[in-house]
């Protein structure tokens, strides 16, 4: 993942924020100065932080203990709350950058995610460096990056989306251990991906039924082979869309979808605008 700096506010929504939930804003930073220090209990601000960090570490203290937030940690806190997070130094006092993203959002629908995964995981998360959340924030992160418009409905959907991973996440740790299954899976997928497949043909080959290799999937990557799998055809569509002159036909072709009205479905649900509209503005020209 290519991360780009900046923060993304959202038009505040009165009746979603009073009466559900609301996004205030996102974004992606990097801190590594001493000034960077927030006293969540007389911060002028009410809702929610979740804050993960994708590099490098920060300072999170709550109920007198500090935490040291490395990569792959996250905290999810309460605001106004008697707590703080700053950025430290290394002891050898070289700066090490404290990477992160961040999501500032409110209503009352987050309450009952907050206080679960609290009760679970207490003041510190730990999702790891590698995690389908990660995923799920930078696809919506990098659409506002490109477009730089997304409806604040369409906001509220993907927070309920992210607060349901996130919990998801914390109520069903994925084990050290990894699927021989999931592996080959994986790998049957990425050579078969342009063909019109049908997945139960990948269990034959593999040696395992269907709905096992399915559950070991989600439990090992936070999606389903079928998610996966159209994951891979979007990818490798939007590698056409931008090196290429093809017809979005042809490409839809290559990359396993049955129709082009199909492709541009898939294509307009994950990535919000066509596939056409893509080239259009991400192709070099």
């Amino acid at each position: 993942m290519r991360w780009v700096y900046g923060n993304y506010p959202f038009l505040y929504n009165e009746f979603m924020a009073e009466n559900s939930l609301s996004v205030i804003d996102v974004g992606v930073e990097t801190r590594q100065n001493k000034s960077y220090y927030y006293d969540n209990n007389a911060r002028n601000y009410q809702g929610y932080l979740f804050q993960y960090t994708l590099d490098g570490y920060g300072i999170y203290e709550c109920n007198g203990k500090r935490y040291k937030i490395s990569k792959g940690n996250a905290f999810f806190i309460s605001i106004p709350e008697n707590s703080r997070y700053y950025y430290m130094p290394t002891e050898d006092n070289s700066k090490l950058n404290w990477m992160f993203f961040y999501v500032h959002c409110t209503g009352p629908a987050v309450a009952p995610f907050y206080r679960r995964i609290h009760e679970l995981t207490g003041p510190v998360i730990d999702l790891g460096p590698d995690n389908v959340l990660t995923s799920i924030f930078y696809n919506f992160y990098n659409s506002l990056y490109k477009q730089k418009q997304v409806d604040h409905y369409m906001a509220c959907e993907w927070l309920y989306h992210f607060l349901v991973t996130l919990l998801r996440s914390v109520e069903s740790p994925l084990s050290g251990k990894k699927s021989s299954h999931v592996a080959h899976a994986v790998e049957w997928i990425k050579k078969n991906y342009s063909k019109p497949v049908n997945l139960e043909e990948m269990c034959s080959e593999i040696g395992v039924s269907y709905p096992h290799v399915a559950r070991l999937f989600y439990d090992e990557k936070g999606i389903t082979p079928i998610q996966f799998l159209t994951q891979i055809r979007l990818e490798k569509s939007k590698e056409l869309l931008l090196n290429t002159n093809l017809p979005i036909n042809i490409i839809a072709a290559q990359c396993g979808f049955s129709t082009a009205n199909y492709f541009t479905k898939v294509f307009k649900k994950a990535m919000y605008i066509t596939p056409s509209t893509y080239r259009q503005l991400h192709k070099i020209k």
